[in-house]
């Protein structure tokens, strides 16, 4: 009876540890929410398949239907593996210490655009203006808010979907700017309507993968030569294809020093 009573004190210790175990040997992957779920599956499956297959660890995707869950899920540190904003890495190796290993190759530099028949001329003059631009917390506008350090005088965001949601954006009457990447502008049509007012020399890396520091080194190792090795390219085609690349390149991680910081008026990252 002893005996028997021992074997299910064993059982049941078993049992209770067991999600525990799985839980550390599961890596959950996520990215910004800029496609659908159908969509963000299709890009990123065959990569996280191929990763779980080189680190020996159950990898899965974990799609957020909006930037506030995607947020939420940042601010409690829900995620092992991403893919995102370097803002956002920034942000993380402040807060969680997790490292940049791979990222698309180029650099994103804003531009601020106005009407051509517009009297604007400074930055000052935009605030209280209507401004076209992507929904917070994207970096570029991000980035064009950080000028405005006081909140009073900022411009009025107008939130536009993707490049054409932001060309459409600025047919608007009541709108007299706009906030873009240097090759958005370089490809935007009727660019003779249009004058640049502001166009800093900062460039932020591009889109990054970060790993969490709870993932092991030798794993970390193993994610990085994934991500970078020609064995795995065939796995990151959707992605490539998806952003018009055809590599990704070693991140360094002193390139988003600071970077976290355009995030600081987003609720629940600084306060």
């Amino acid at each position: 009876m002893r005996t028997k009573n021992i074997f299910f004190a064993v059982l049941v210790l078993i049992i209770g540890i067991a999600p525990a175990v799985e839980a550390e040997d599961t890596l959950i992957f996520s990215t910004a929410p800029t496609h659908s779920a159908k969509k963000t599956l299709e890009i990123y499956g065959p990569l996280v398949e191929y990763l779980s297959h080189v680190t020996g660890k159950k990898v899965e995707i974990k799609t957020a239907t909006t930037f506030v869950d995607y947020n939420n899920n940042l601010q409690k540190n829900n995620y092992q593996i991403l893919f995102d904003g370097p803002h956002f890495v920034g942000w993380r190796m402040d807060k969680f210490g997790h490292v940049p290993v791979a990222r698309l190759p180029g650099y994103i530099r804003i531009v601020v655009v106005v009407k051509k028949d517009s009297n604007i001329t400074t930055m000052d003059q935009l605030s209280g203006q209507r401004v076209c631009s992507f929904p917070s917390p994207n970096m570029l506008t991000m980035a064009f808010f950080e000028y405005y350090t006081n909140p009073i005088r900022q411009p009025v965001p107008v939130p536009a979907k993707g490049f054409k949601g932001l060309e459409k954006c600025l047919e608007r009457n009541d709108v007299v700017a706009a906030v873009l990447r240097d090759k958005m502008w370089a490809k935007m049509k009727n660019k003779d309507q249009f004058k640049i007012l502001f166009a800093p020399q900062n460039a932020y890396p591009e889109r990054t993968f970060s790993v969490s520091p709870g993932i092991d080194p030798d794993t970390r190792k193993k994610i990085t030569y994934a991500l970078l090795s020609a064995e795995g390219q065939p796995y990151l085609q959707d992605l490539l294809t998806t952003f018009k690349r055809d590599r990704l390149v070693p991140a360094r991680p002193g390139e988003y020093q600071d970077l976290g910081l355009l995030l600081a008026p987003v609720w629940g990252f600084y306060n």
